[in-house]
């Protein structure tokens, strides 16, 4: 959201140009009404709770939520410790409206031409308007960009064509009764709602397992529409974050048949849809939407993914992967295998190598031939070459080595330059005529 320039007004015949302007909160369709983070939030005894428009809370669930923690609502957004908005927020507080642009230039360019015909007055209010204006550009009516492309004032004609928008933009701009929130919001931490959502049930609330998933769809199932209602209810009070999986499957199944009932209506089925991102009018999802969901709300693993591969696993193949899922091998059908006698795998993609882990590298040549008789690694060639006398003369070596160290060490401990030890050299003969010093 951000403060325009807005020309509410303009006269500009023949004779002199009158431009009136005000600012406006607005921002266009690309841009956000308000930056919410994404921080994560945890009720702490203290806390003073503001909520703005269109945030879907039950209050009698806020209120045992209220007892349990010590927290509290306020209704002054300037006592409040942590303000929460969901995904309404925007429609309860702004108005879409189509505008055209004008270049901040091309109005810079009109007031310092000395042609220019405007009384002193307005002149002075856009120039106190412009001084601290930093925004490329400024908002218009249709009415009064026409105004100003059909004037005769030399002034304006030099600079209007190539300055107004050829078309009209939608822009969403804060509604009056909430303009006066808007200075103080704009400097705020602002939280969604969702964060606070999936404390809403307590710590006891139910779970959804398998188990309860499959009955549950068996309510959905029947033709029995008080059926619905309960399954609605029991989704709109478990425990979201650990049922999470489990609810987003039942809305990929039954979302037609949740859109047909009434319950959509009541407060605690909107507060579940406000946590998930799903609106009432539509809820279909996807196996991608449930991902995305999983991985949005931080508890995708690998259980939950086996859980999808069992219910969607042929799916996913037959489509040939999704956004989340890729088709990474291909086999021959029972048939065909069955004829040629083999299990004959094709691989699309290479396996993922996950990070602080290696690949083993591939071994090449003939692994017969590492094996054979003639490999003179094997323990059993090494057991043929060994004989007794192989033994023997190793020791030997070993005793001779060791005897020659430890002289050398008594040498070099006890010796000194110019004594009769240092000069004297050692000779000894061993068993086999072999002399060393």
């Amino acid at each position: 959201m951000k403060t325009y320039l807005f020309i509410h007004e303009a006269e500009a015949d023949d004779k002199e140009l009158i431009l009136k302007v005000e600012p406006l909160y607005c921002t266009d369709r690309n841009g956000n009404v308000l930056t919410v983070n994404d921080k994560d939030y945890t009720p702490t005894k203290g806390d003073l709770l503001y909520f703005l428009p269109g945030v879907n809370i039950p209050r009698v669930k806020l209120k045992d939520l209220s007892l349990q923690h010590g927290i509290k609502t306020v209704r002054d957004i300037n006592q409040a410790t942590h303000v929460f908005a969901g995904k309404n927020t925007r429609d309860k507080i702004t108005s879409s409206k189509w505008y055209y642009t004008m270049e901040t230039k091309g109005l810079r360019d009109i007031l310092a031409d000395p042609e220019l015909v405007m009384d002193d007055y307005y002149k002075d209010n856009l120039n106190q308007a412009l001084e601290f204006y930093t925004e490329d550009i400024v908002i218009l009516h249709y009415h009064t960009a026409n105004q100003l492309r059909n004037s005769e004032l030399p002034s304006v004609k030099k600079y209007i064509s190539s300055t107004i928008s050829r078309s009209s933009n939608i822009f969403y701009s804060v509604d009056d009764e909430h303009v006066d929130l808007f200075p103080t919001i704009c400097n705020l931490d602002i939280f969604h709602e969702s964060k606070l959502l999936k404390h809403i049930n307590g710590d006891d609330a139910a779970t959804i397992d398998e188990t309860m998933f499959l009955q549950i769809s068996d309510m959905f199932n029947s033709s029995d529409s008080d059926n619905h209602i309960l399954a609605m209810e029991i989704m709109a009070n478990c425990n979201y974050i650990d049922s999470l999986l489990y609810i987003e499957m039942l809305f990929e199944k039954y979302a037609y048949k949740m859109t047909q009932c009434h319950t959509k209506n009541h407060v605690n089925f909107k507060s579940l849809l406000s946590f998930l991102g799903k609106n009432k009018s539509y809820m279909g999802t996807d196996v991608d939407e449930v991902m995305k969901s999983l991985i949005d709300k931080g508890v995708l693993d690998i259980e939950k993914v086996n859980v999808i591969m069992k219910y969607y696993g042929e799916e996913i193949a037959d489509r040939g992967g999704n956004d989340y899922f890729q088709v990474k091998t291909i086999t021959l059908n029972e048939d065909t295998s069955k004829l040629l006698n083999t299990n004959y795998v094709h691989e699309l993609i290479p396996d993922f190598i996950p990070e602080g882990s290696f690949e083993i590298p591939e071994l090449h040549g003939n692994l017969i031939e590492l094996n054979s008789e003639e490999d003179l690694c094997s323990d059993s060639a090494q057991e043929e070459e060994l004989t007794d006398e192989d033994i023997e003369d190793a020791f030997t070596r070993i005793e001779r080595n060791e005897l020659k160290s430890e002289l050398i060490a008594l040498e070099e401990s006890t010796g000194n330059p110019g004594t009769e030890t240092n000069n004297n050299k050692i000779k000894e003969e061993d068993g086999d005529g072999f002399e060393w010093f």
